[in-house]
């Protein structure tokens, strides 16, 4: 029995070493694999960050260029709105008059062109009515500068979206 006992001792001892070298073994691997993910996770934060701050830095520089865009059409209108109001002070000071084709066949009209020598009959707009043409031109030239204003900041928006991708 003696040798039974030993030869279980032997096995005994031997499974133990085993279960024990499968435990420390699964316990280290578990170690190795924790600390692979935090190497990957810190490594996958650092790219993040560093993604974050190039957003961040395309954003401030996209907020920087639609500020200057917006700046810029708004002196374009206010430039046109002041060309539009000294156009108006010459219209009522006479300086300048406006006048629109007429038909030619009118009596006052055919007498004023033949007199001027023009092939063509005009008459004079009064400068209030002068007046009111131009508040619609400037209106429609507001309209139209807004429009572009809008498709550039678009375009600009899209190019720094396609630079983005670009860079990743």
């Amino acid at each position: 029995m003696n040798r039974i006992q030993s030869f279980g001792a032997v096995v005994l001892a031997l499974c133990l070493g085993l279960i024990g070298g499968y435990l420390w073994g699964g316990h280290r691997q578990a170690q190795i694999d924790e600390g692979r993910a935090a190497e990957v996770s810190e490594q996958h934060a650092l790219a993040l960050a560093s993604a974050t701050e190039r957003y961040r830095e395309a954003e401030r520089g996209g907020q920087q260029a639609f500020a200057n865009m917006t700046a810029a059409f708004q002196k374009e209108k206010d430039d046109a709105k002041k060309r539009m109001d000294v156009l108006r002070d010459e219209l009522r000071t006479g300086a300048v008059r406006l006048s629109v084709a007429v038909d030619a066949a009118s009596a006052a009209a055919a007498t004023q062109a033949a007199a001027a020598g023009d092939r063509e009959a005009r008459a004079d707009l009064l400068p209030a009515a002068a007046g009111r043409i131009l508040d619609f031109a400037l209106e429609g030239d507001d309209i139209v500068r807004d429009l572009n204003a809008c498709i550039d900041k678009y375009r600009r928006a899209e190019q720094m979206i396609s630079d983005l991708r670009m860079e990743n």
